[in-house]
């Protein structure tokens, strides 16, 4: 409590400043492009862990059907600048963890990285006809674009309404900022999550006319992917957790749920993994099972080859309307 005391000054003035910078988007003070090309805007009021990138893979599974799809990311921590694309044989460091991962898992889907999202998009545009879907990720603050639709997350644990702006509380900007939503998806909801706890959030939220909310939770495969798939019975011995993730908590739930036992090894959110992190895991693991999540596996084999390393897939469920919200997403995007 001591500490909230003496950041809030900081907290007021970037309040202040966040909602000066809003109020001059918002009333045309500062310029709005609006894009030639199909967009969706994905992204958070929050620091990271809401859940994006398994809702960008939803997305491409659901609509690469139907059009084109490019994926575009600043690239958070790779060690490059400027508008590149992600290619088949891009390295992890040049790209961004998170863009390596969709380029691994899609390999026909065109996935680009760039700090200044309306020069990409140019690029982009220029290179493919307007029949083409361009889903940028975590640009919720991007204001200077305005996109076809512009999809906000939320933590069920952890929602916007209930948080405060930093540093005292880990939102980027304003809890008004939910407005320029379209849709809003509370994520990682437990299994059971009852109507009346969803009429409650609802009404917490206060969304506005325009505004529709949907419920995700997290399902998890019963493989286990790697080199050589293996059913999760093999997790009855003892393993070894390894997560580079902003929030491994609904991972961990769910295997303790399950009675395994493991250790887990926690690295920060976009680590970068080196030779001494591979010797760690390995000199700790033996020859258990390495457990690790789909981007810290990618990330992990394309330092070496690990024959017992293995993730578990998700898949994000919206508690039965999956369609309903392909079809909304969908009417925004071909009947614009």
């Amino acid at each position: 409590m001591l500490l909230r005391k003496i950041l809030f000054p900081f907290a007021t003035l970037n309040y202040l400043f966040q909602s000066a910078r809003s109020f001059m988007y918002s009333n045309n003070f500062f310029s709005v492009r609006e894009t030639k090309i199909n967009t969706i805007c994905i992204g958070n009021l929050s620091l990271g862990g809401t859940g994006k990138t398994p809702l960008v893979q939803f997305l491409i599974e659901r609509l690469s059907k139907k059009i084109n799809i490019s994926v575009l990311s600043r690239g958070y921590k790779r060690k490059t600048k400027g508008f590149m694309e992600v290619l088949n044989d891009s390295h992890v460091k040049d790209v961004g963890d998170e863009n390596f991962m969709i380029k691994k898992s899609f390999k026909k889907i065109n996935v680009f990285a760039c700090e200044n999202r309306l020069f990409a998009i140019d690029r982009i545009t220029k290179k493919f006809s307007k029949d083409h879907l361009i889903i940028l990720d975590d640009a919720m603050q991007q204001r200077g674009i305005k996109c076809n639709l512009n999809i906000l997350l939320t933590k069920f644990d952890q929602p916007f309404y209930d948080d405060f702006i930093l540093p005292v509380g880990n939102l980027r900007e304003p809890r008004t900022g939910y407005k320029r939503a379209n849709i809003i998806i509370v994520t990682k909801c437990p299994n059971n999550l009852s109507s009346s706890l969803k009429q409650n959030i609802v009404k917490k939220i206060k969304p506005q006319n325009h505004q529709r909310i949907f419920f995700s939770k997290i399902l998890y495969d019963n493989i286990l992917k790697g080199k050589k798939d293996t059913p999760i019975s093999a997790l009855n011995s003892d393993f070894v957790l390894v997560t580079g993730i902003a929030d491994s908590q609904p991972l961990t739930r769910f295997l303790i749920s399950k009675k395994y036992k493991f250790d887990h090894i926690s690295f920060s959110d976009h680590h970068n993994y080196n030779q001494n992190d591979l010797k760690k895991i390995l000199n700790f693991s033996g020859d258990k099972i390495i457990l690790t999540t789909k981007k810290d596996y990618f990330k992990l084999m394309s330092i070496h080859e690990i024959k017992n390393l293995f993730y578990l897939d998700i898949k994000v469920d919206f508690f039965g309307k999956s369609n309903e919200l392909i079809d909304l997403i969908s009417q925004e995007i071909y009947f614009n």
